[in-house]
């Protein structure tokens, strides 16, 4: 299989991130009931995926940024970029934190399929909010066609992890205004 270009590459990345908050919505309207969609005991099920969708569209739009870069077309530099990522990335946090008291208090009010798919969707959202803010944790399958699921947990483990390039960003940033 040929690789991709950059721009194959970053147009891949955003589309897909997009399609999966898309798909992801479709699918949770699907699975729920009109009546209790946003009921306060389906809360186990919409924050964690409100959380990662959020993270979803933020990746999708800082490949975006980043395709528009290559091209040459108005786009957020690294001085306006990482700020708003650096931001991001504690919005994302606490958000992630403030479903613990949610999950503890669904175990009066709602079933337990219910809440075993919203801690899977809540470790989805962390292993995502880590590939895109501290540890590239996505490589491809020789093929191209998946991902690899022990090479980014091995490299994780043994630190040797790259940075992500969010979080190179931040850190490039950063760098810059302590020479400042």
């Amino acid at each position: 299989m040929k690789k991709r270009s950059l721009k194959q590459e970053l147009i891949y990345l955003a589309s897909g991130e997009s399609i999966s908050v898309v798909l992801f919505c479709i699918v949770y309207v699907l699975y729920t009931k009109p009546e209790t969609r946003f009921a306060t005991s389906s809360a186990v099920l919409y924050f964690p995926l409100l959380i990662l969708n959020l993270i979803l569209v933020q990746g999708s739009l800082y490949w975006l940024n980043c395709l528009r870069r290559i091209q040459k077309k108005k786009a957020l530099e690294t001085q306006l970029l990482a700020p708003l990522y650096k931001g991001l990335k504690m919005l994302d946090f606490m958000l992630l934190l403030a479903y613990i008291p949610i999950w503890i208090w669904s175990f009066r009010v709602s079933n337990s399929s219910n809440i075993i798919i919203g801690v899977l969707l809540w470790l989805f959202a962390i292993i995502e909010f880590v590939n895109y803010f501290y540890y590239r944790l996505s490589y491809y399958t020789m093929g191209g066609l998946g991902l690899q699921v022990m090479r980014p947990i091995k490299l994780l483990l043994m630190g040797k992890a790259a940075k992500s390039q969010i979080a190179k960003e931040i850190s490039l940033y950063e760098k810059n205004m302590e020479h400042k």
